[in-house]
């Protein structure tokens, strides 16, 4: 009975191995192409949300320099009003009664409105541009925080890096379950051989 027992047990190790190689390889090699994809998309995710998050310090760094040149601006604008106001005042000059020059105080009086209209516009402007800079930069942080996430996700992997080999750790573990199955096969054929052994040659 034992020795049937273990030949039964070998044959069960024998179908279980070889069912396991069909569909176990079958099922590393899948593993492997999923695990490959996978890690190809986490590194193309990760390069372009980088990529993002330079863009956006990139656009942090040109709000400054266009806030810096808008207040440059205004301030400019506003000396230039003054400057206009002053020679308004100056074309006012009365000479033996007569203001010759006054038609031309009124356009300058003009001009000096709209330089000071146009130095409000541009505090507004780089008001602006100073306001949207914290979003940007909250922005580009996020992006950056995602993309060492994204690296994490994948291990650390370089982008060389190739995904572990299933198929021959599945190959090690049929192989090592296959030892015990032929080793009952094997015993449970001697004992039934030794078994029988003394009857025939009776």
């Amino acid at each position: 009975m034992l020795a049937w027992v273990l030949i039964a047990y070998g044959l069960a190790g024998f179908v279980l191995v070889a069912g396991g190689s069909v569909i176990g390889l079958d099922v590393a090699a899948r593993v492997e192409r999923l695990a490959t994809s996978a890690d190809g998309a986490l590194a193309s995710a990760s390069r372009s949300t980088r990529a993002a998050a330079g863009a956006f310090t990139n656009v942090d760094q040109s709000l400054a320099e266009a806030q810096t040149s808008a207040d440059a601006a205004a301030a400019l604008a506003r000396d230039a009003s003054g400057t206009l106001a002053s020679l308004g005042l100056a074309m006012e000059l009365s000479i033996f009664g007569a203001q010759p020059l006054l038609p031309l105080a009124a356009e300058f009086d003009a001009s000096s409105s709209q330089a000071t209209a146009l130095a409000e516009t541009l505090d507004r402007v780089a008001s602006s541009l100073g306001d949207t800079r914290p979003d940007v930069d909250r922005i580009g942080a996020e992006l950056e925080e995602l993309s060492d996430e994204l690296d994490s996700l994948r291990g650390g992997a370089d982008d060389d890096a190739s995904t572990p080999p299933l198929r021959p750790f599945v190959i090690l573990l049929l192989a090592w379950l296959l030892v015990p199955a032929a080793g009952a096969l094997i015993g449970g054929v001697a004992m039934l051989r030794w078994s029988t052994g003394p009857e025939s040659t009776a």
